[in-house]
């Protein structure tokens, strides 16, 4: 009978052990993230035991924290481990050629030398998960390159030109002067001599009116005059015209 109490007695004891060892094993497998958000309902003893660490443990890992929690209060849990980074999605690429880390090589400055960003690069390269692990002779896809459309051509648009044509319509012909004004000299030279009837530019940004009302323009002259620009009246005080076209200020 005694032998038979023992042996029942050691089973309840086994029992007894592999419980504690599954809620242990459960515990310890369970466990917590460093950080973790206080929900309604919640206790620091609960806490402690979800998370298998202690209430001192949990109050010394935050200063000022008492004995009553809220919903939302951010806790640090000291046994708790980080959680894993949420993945990084680059945008889609196409592999052009390949690159040979060397020593000392990073990907920034493969980046450098390749002419390529370092997000261009990993979207080509999926399986480098952690952008400052690559070793020495890992072949590293490249993006492909791009040829830029060529911007369109346009032709230039002439400029409008700065001179006109008018001919003289006064029967006696004109002077040309050296300015814009019956004071300024006359250009004397065979190669100059405004008769009627006769052609000449004028640059049509030039029109003047003198002091006396009179309106002048600029004109050119002769490569063999003196001169390669000289003056022409080409309306009086009164109204009256000396060439065609009739230029007005």
């Amino acid at each position: 009978m005694f032998a038979k109490r023992i042996f029942q007695l050691i089973v309840v004891v086994a029992i007894l052990v592999t419980s504690f060892a599954s809620t242990g094993g459960a515990l310890a497998w369970t466990g917590c993230a460093n950080y973790i958000t206080v929900q309604w309902g919640d206790t620091l003893s609960g806490i402690a035991a979800t998370c298998g660490t202690t209430m001192d443990a949990i109050q010394a890992a935050n200063p000022g924290l008492g004995w009553w929690l809220y919903a939302g209060q951010v806790l640090y849990i000291p046994t708790g481990y980080a959680p894993a980074p949420a993945p990084v999605y680059y945008p889609a690429q196409t592999v052009g050629s390949t690159y040979v880390v060397q020593w000392g090589d990073t990907l920034s400055n493969i980046a450098v030398k390749t002419g390529f960003s370092v997000s261009s690069i990993l979207a080509v390269n999926p399986q480098i998960w952690n952008v400052s692990l690559i070793y020495i002779g890992q072949v590293i896809n490249l993006p492909a390159v791009i040829n830029p459309v060529p911007a369109p051509y346009y032709p230039p648009v002439p400029a409008v030109s700065a001179y006109g044509n008018l001919k003289v319509t006064y029967g006696h012909g004109l002077l040309v002067r050296t300015g814009p004004g019956k004071n300024y000299a006359e250009i004397q030279s065979p190669f100059v001599s405004a008769m009627k009837e006769t052609t000449w530019q004028y640059n049509k940004g030039s029109l003047t009116i003198d002091p006396n009302g009179y309106v002048w323009v600029e004109v050119k002259l002769n490569p063999l005059a003196p001169y390669s620009t000289g003056w022409m009246l080409v309306r009086d005080t009164l109204g009256n015209y000396f060439t065609d076209p009739h230029i007005d200020p």
